[in-house]
């Protein structure tokens, strides 16, 4: 991107537009940053050297660091927005590429779960089925040696079964 150009919201949208622009702010940033902290060192140097009558002896020192004290805070508070420019990429990524990927996974995991959880009740509803089968074969044979007919009456239910046998 061209110096002369405005960054945008499309341009950091972009796949790698953050990682540009926090590069190109954090040097920015850091320049500045370093500008005032060598303005700082020389401004403190050149008030501490300023001697008023009366002074004690670390006066000269004490009064230069709480008169640049400010500047000091200017350059404090331009490193951490070196930091913060950083950070800009990585919560970008964290928050709109990264977790789109982790719910797809999540979603796969969740419909095999589901998938093997569905398998598995159809496996034990095949086998209820077979044993409501085997159970009705097992009382309609008992029934049909009881009688001694094949099956013209009407074929007994399985409580019909316990009822006898009881």
């Amino acid at each position: 991107m061209n110096s002369t150009n405005r960054w945008t919201s499309d341009h950091l949208t972009a796949p790698g537009g953050t990682a540009i622009y926090a590069a190109q702010q954090r040097e920015r940033l850091r320049q500045m940053a370093d500008e005032v902290q060598a303005l700082l060192r020389e401004y403190r140097s050149d008030l501490e050297s300023v001697r008023i009558d009366g002074d004690w002896l670390f006066q000269p020192r004490l009064r230069a660091y709480f008169a640049t004290r400010p500047l000091a805070d200017l350059e404090h508070h331009l490193r951490e927005a070196v930091n913060a420019a950083g950070k800009l990429d990585v919560q970008h990524n964290r928050r709109y590429v990264e977790l789109p990927k982790k719910r797809e996974a999540r979603a796969a995991e969740k419909a095999l779960r589901n998938d093997r959880k569905a398998g598995i009740q159809a496996a034990r509803s095949a086998d209820a089925v077979d044993t409501a089968a085997t159970l009705h074969g097992i009382s309609s044979a008992l029934s049909e040696k009881a009688d001694g007919n094949s099956g013209e009456k009407q074929s007994p239910a399985f409580l019909d079964f316990l009822k006898e046998s009881a």
